[in-house]
């Protein structure tokens, strides 16, 4: 096959022509292509940044050399500018672009980080950590995780950030040509954190409805006929529903508790509460832990600054979710088929979204499935033994005979019936936690066909899917 070089056109013919997997081949040598561009633009940067060569043409700065020789923007220059002083100082992160085992993103959100007004002069202190976490996170986990590690490296910086936000709160709603626009910007972390999982539950209710009256209407063939509303104009409803139910409020007034679930890890816990004189201990007598490995966040994934949660916690309507170093929270043993009750919330507040890499789907609406199977691998109904899936991917994974595996820092990989891991591109195996086990055949008392719908039969008796 041909790359770009020949017309475009020509090109596109080709890829129409290939084979599914001869296109996942592609995709992942031009993203390849792209990791190693990219290092070799910071590098080139880096040299004539040193050199101050920048200067020979007439510009003060890398940023507007950049944007004279590349012809790019300014918010594009100061990352190019940003990445090319992070390799400079870490040849470690460039090593790891340019063998692809990070992404051009990663690398981003990293240099964004290292050049942080505030906490950029000790993030050579973590650089390992946080380029271990850029490999083996999806990004958005990444993202969390750097978060942490600047609220975490510059408390007082960081609090500062959020009480302006909060200061600085404001809200609108306008009629213009007969349309509404509403804006809101501003306000804490945790008011932030319950409006939005508010609508979320708002925008759920809404899909939930539509579902139901498709299949009022169409029964058993629900499925093949689209829903009646789009997403955007269900989310428009939803946003007009819940100002709607602002003057239907409960007559004594009291919204459901709780609204928000706070996931903190013991040593923030205790930190909080020592600093503000709740314990009566020294906190800076506590032994120092790895600010990437660290929680305090909703269980969305906002990063919640520890004196706001500890207020929130005293004050708000928030539940702490208190876990230890292996995130377990509840065990229930085998005694019990379905997450149900607080297993499944257990298991809810500790993934953000689907477990499916690339899925987004917020984890309260998923499933939770058994990483080792219940029925064919004896799989318990605990903590250690779930993940949350959406309903198609739950589904997904059993038809193709997946099974998970947890890696040394408790995150669940899929794996196909071959033994590959699924993971993404330039990305090398995990480093699993145990020895692989030997995987069994499921049992001869129930067919793999028979398994799924059994599960998927219990799921509409305890209501966990959605009705749709």
């Amino acid at each position: 096959m041909r790359y770009p070089g020949v017309m475009f056109a020509t090109f596109v013919e080709e890829l129409i022509a290939s084979t599914d997997a001869e296109l996942d081949d592609l995709l992942g040598e031009a993203e390849l292509a792209r990791r190693t561009a990219e290092v070799r633009l910071a590098a080139v940067s880096a040299v004539i940044a040193n050199r101050g060569s920048f200067a020979d043409h007439g510009h003060g700065s890398m940023k507007g050399y950049l944007k004279q020789q590349l012809n790019c923007s300014g918010v594009e220059a100061n990352r190019i500018r940003r990445c090319a002083s992070l390799v400079d100082q870490h040849p470690e992160v460039g090593d790891a672009l340019l063998e692809g085992r990070i992404g051009t993103g990663q690398a981003g959100r990293l240099a964004q980080a290292n050049s942080h007004r505030r906490v950029g002069e000790r993030f050579h202190e973590f650089a390992p950590i946080l380029l271990e976490s850029a490999e083996r996170l999806e990004f958005d986990d990444f993202v969390t995780a750097v978060e942490h590690f600047e609220v975490q490296a510059d408390q007082d910086g960081a609090f500062n950030d959020q009480q302006f936000h909060e200061d600085g709160r404001s809200a609108s709603v306008k009629v213009i040509d007969g349309a509404v626009e509403v804006g809101a910007s501003g306000g804490s972390a945790m008011a932030a954190s319950e409006m939005k999982k508010i609508f979320d539950r708002a925008v759920e209710a809404e899909f939930r409805h539509d579902c139901q009256a498709r299949r009022a209407e169409f029964g058993d063939a629900a499925l093949e006929h689209p829903l009646r509303r789009s997403l955007q104009q269900r989310k428009f409803d939803a946003f007009h529903g819940i100002f709607m139910a602002s003057v239907t409020a409960p007559a004594d007034g009291k919204r459901p508790e709780p609204l928000v679930n706070l996931v903190i890890d013991p040593t923030t816990a205790i930190q909080a509460l020592a600093q503000h004189g709740f314990l009566d201990i020294d906190a800076d007598d506590l032994a120092p832990v790895d600010p990437a490995a660290r929680r305090c966040a909703t269980s969305d994934g906002t990063a919640v600054h520890p004196d706001v949660a500890l207020r929130a916690m005293l004050h708000g309507s928030v539940r702490r979710v208190v876990v230890d170093a292996h995130d377990v929270v509840i065990n229930l043993g085998r005694a019990q088929r379905l997450f149900v009750g607080k297993a499944r919330e257990a298991a809810q507040l500790l993934a953000v979204t689907c477990g499916h890499r690339g899925c987004d789907v917020p984890a309260e609406f998923c499933d939770v499935d058994h990483v080792d199977e219940w029925a064919a691998d004896g799989g318990r109904t605990d903590q250690d033994n779930a993940m949350s899936a959406c309903g198609s991917h739950d589904r997904w994974k059993h038809r193709q005979r997946l099974r998970g595996r947890r890696d040394r820092h408790g995150r669940i990989h899929l794996i196909k019936p071959d033994g590959t891991v699924i993971k993404p591109v330039g990305a090398r195996d995990p480093d699993w936690a145990e020895r692989d086990p030997v995987p069994e055949p499921p049992s001869e008392e129930i067919s793999w066909g028979e398994f799924v719908e059994l599960r998927s039969s219990e799921r509409r008796r305890s209501s966990l899917d959605a009705p749709c």
